[in-house]
Order: structure tokens, then C-alpha cells, then sequence
């Protein structure tokens, strides 16, 4: 069943190369303590978004532990002014604010530079949908593992959609992007 889930994830997940010039889409959604952030009020730093929802059993945890790991890496090297990380859930009924809260402290998220972002139904799913991601919720949500870099700009930099996502490289990659 695990690999049916995989297969299914990896069919649904498309887009995952780069269209020169291809942005970031522009969106306002709520934060885990309910201020609205806006994509432009992003721009100037590095990003580091994903897609997780926290009834999730399966890659949301993993991937939101590595990222974890690699906002330690991107503070202990200094970079935490130029960095942000930003998840969008793909449950916005389930993952209200609170729920996003609780989801980062229990896994130890700095909120300082992480945001967690809900809202209404329509507008996650065409933020989600414009990154490139489908999402298909019958009695489970099955989801790809996408995580996209954005550079200062607003430009996409790259799709990753390994589930391995290595800390290290990672920060590597934010380093390039940083200059």
C-alpha cells in the first residue's frame, strides 16, 4: 500500500522543472498565529517552501524534520536574516492556526523565520495548484513531496522532490541562491 501511495504521489506531482522566469505565485494567507503574510512581503529573502498537513503520517513529518534541520543549519551559519522557511498546508479545514502552531512547536520550529500558512479552501488550493503541486483528498490526502526554492526575487530556483531532502545540501543550495 505504501508504494501504491508513492506511485500514486509521484503521478500527481507535475511541473517539476523550471519554466525560465517562472515566479512564485502571488498569494495572502494566514499564519499559525493569524497575521496575513503575503508573498510579497517575502521578496528580498531566500525561501524555502513546502506543502504538509499535520494529520499527515507519512512525508509531511520527515520532510518537515529535515527542513527543521536545516533552519538550525541556516542559524548557526548566520544566514537566518536572508532565509525563510514556509509551509502551506494542504488541509486548510483541519490546519487552522492553532493547529499550525502546535504542529511547529512539536516539532521544534523556530517561528521567528518559519511560517506555517492556511486559508480558506479555495485560496490554499490555487496557491498550491500554481506551484505546481495536486493534492487529491478522498479518505486520505495523497501528495507529493515538493519543496521549492525561491531567490530573492521571487523566482523559482528549484523543485526538489526527494523525501530525503539532506540538510547540508540544502543550505548548500541557499548559500548559491544568497550569492
Amino acid at each position: 500500500m505504501k508504494r501504491l501511495s508513492a506511485v500514486l504521489a509521484g503521478l500527481l506531482l507535475f511541473a517539476c522543472t523550471n519554466s525560465p522566469g517562472e515566479t512564485m505565485p502571488p498569494f495572502a494567507l494566514i499564519d499559525q498565529s493569524g497575521a496575513t503574510v503575503r508573498s510579497e512581503s517575502l521578496r528580498g529573502r531566500a525561501l524555502v517552501i513546502s506543502f504538509v498537513f499535520t494529520t499527515c503520517a507519512e512525508a509531511c513529518p520527515l520532510i518537515t524534520a529535515q527542513l527543521a534541520r536545516a533552519q538550525a543549519r541556516v542559524r548557526t551559519e548566520k544566514l537566518d536574516a536572508r532565509v525563510r522557511f514556509v509551509s502551506i498546508t494542504l488541509d486548510p479545514v483541519t490546519d487552522t492556526p492553532e493547529v499550525l502552531r502546535r504542529y511547529a512547536a512539536a516539532h521544534g520550529i523556530d517561528l521567528t523565520t518559519w511560517h506555517f500558512l492556511t486559508g480558506a479552501s479555495a485560496d490554499v488550493a490555487r496557491v498550491v495548484r500554481a506551484f505546481g503541486l495536486t493534492a487529491v483528498a478522498r479518505e486520505r490526502i495523497v501528495h507529493g513531496s515538493l519543496v521549492v526554492l525561491v531567490d530573492g526575487q521571487g523566482r523559482i530556483a528549484a523543485r526538489r522532490t526527494d523525501l530525503e531532502l539532506d540538510p547540508d545540501r540544502l543550505v548548500a543550495s541557499l548559500r548559491k541562491l544568497l550569492g
